[in-house]
């Protein structure tokens, strides 16, 4: 800091003394003159900023707009104009979000079950195709013996292997 001038000490021990009725040293004078300096500055700086904020709360008053409408519908169909696309926006935003989670928890499923079953492609064509029934509260799959013409009909047909003892449901060709 600038070293006051001695008139400047000599001012402020003067002023201390016809204050409170006693003397100060020139340490004590030197303190309290630098206070009252950064106080001095530390004011201006003040002033200045309540001006820059009451400069700018007068501009903001001055874009401030006062709308005033004839009736309560045309009040309603303004805050509807307002809102409406912001509101319409949301919804729409929130039904993509819940589509897109939606769908990937079904892929992930869908994945699952392909690395726990291999074959389960093979048997897509069988379950769009077959028939299913429910009989003493147990569900089968209906397939009927493979006619002597015609076409097979995956998910329809079986053929029955008598020497092997079991049933052969076609899949598809290769």
């Amino acid at each position: 800091m600038n070293s006051p001038e001695p008139n400047r000490l000599t001012q402020t021990r003067g002023k201390y003394a016809a204050k409170y009725g006693h003397e100060i040293d020139d340490w004590s004078a030197l303190f309290l003159s630098e206070t009252q300096e950064h106080f001095q500055s530390l004011e201006i700086r003040v002033s200045k900023s309540i001006a820059a904020i009451d400069r700018a709360a007068l501009e903001l008053k001055g874009r401030k707009r006062h709308l005033q409408f004839q009736d309560r519908w045309q009040a309603l169909f303004y805050g509807l104009g307002v809102s409406v696309p912001f509101s319409i926006a949301g919804i729409v935003v929130s039904v993509l979000f819940y589509v897109l989670i939606r769908h990937g928890q079904q892929y992930v499923e869908w994945q699952r079950i392909l690395e726990q079953y291999p074959n389960a492609p093979a048997y897509r064509l069988v379950m769009q195709h077959g028939k299913t029934i429910e009989h003493d509260g147990v569900l089968y799959l209906q397939l009927v013996p493979l006619p002597k013409k015609g076409e097979v009909q995956i998910g329809e047909h079986y053929l029955y292997d008598s020497q092997g003892k079991r049933v052969l449901v076609p899949l598809g060709s290769q």
